[in-house]
This record gives structure tokens, sequence and C-alpha cells, in this order.
């Protein structure tokens, strides 16, 4: 039969063991979080592109759209002038739409029609 000071030992190795698992995985996660956004926003950017179907990229991609899914170090997201460059880079055009009868204003980027 174990003693009230063995059972104490024992628990308190558990909830250690478990406490250093749960440090463990948050330094990873964080680690994997800084990893992203440190990684070349273009490399991110062509890896983003990838998943997208080409389907919504014929129908065009907002800005704030790519610039939610992409991790960055200006204010948690990317900077849209840095992506604004990038997307250019990669062969990609702004067109506007002014007479939008469901908005005032929508500025879509497209693939070039020489880069399809």
């Amino acid at each position: 039969m174990a003693t009230y000071l063995e059972t104490t030992h024992a628990h308190f190795e558990q909830l250690r063991a478990a406490k250093t698992q749960t440090d463990i995985m948050a330094s990873a996660k964080a680690t994997a979080e800084w990893t992203e956004r440190l990684t070349p926003l273009e490399d991110r950017l062509v890896k983003l592109l990838a998943t997208i179907p080409s389907e919504i990229k014929s129908q065009g991609l907002s800005l704030p759209a790519i610039r939610n899914m992409l991790a960055g170090k200006w204010r948690g997201k990317c900077h849209p002038g840095e992506l604004g460059i990038v997307l250019r880079r990669l062969g990609y055009e702004r067109r506007r739409n002014w007479s939008d009868a469901t908005g005032s204003f929508c500025a879509l980027w497209f693939m070039t029609a020489r880069e399809e």
C-alpha cells in the first residue's frame, strides 16, 4: 500500500510530465508560426495560390482576402503594398471596377493573359 507522500509524489510527476508536454507543444507551435512569418512573402504566396482552384482565380482575387490568408510581420498580416508588388511579379494585374451595381468600388487581381 502506497503512503500519502508516495501518492503525492506520483501525482506531482504526472502533472510535471503533462506541463512539460504542453510547454513543448506550445514552443513548437510558436516556432512554426514564426518560421511561416519569416519565410519570404513570394514563397508563401506561391504556396497559397497553388491551393486556390483555378475557377476562383478566374473570378478575381481580392487583396484583403489574400492578406487574411497570409501571416506576416505587419499587424499579423502581410503588408498590402508588398503583397501587390509580389502579385505583379508573379504575373497578376489589378483591375478596378468603378461601376459595379453591388458596390461602389471593387479591385480584383487577375492573372495576365500572357501568363495563363
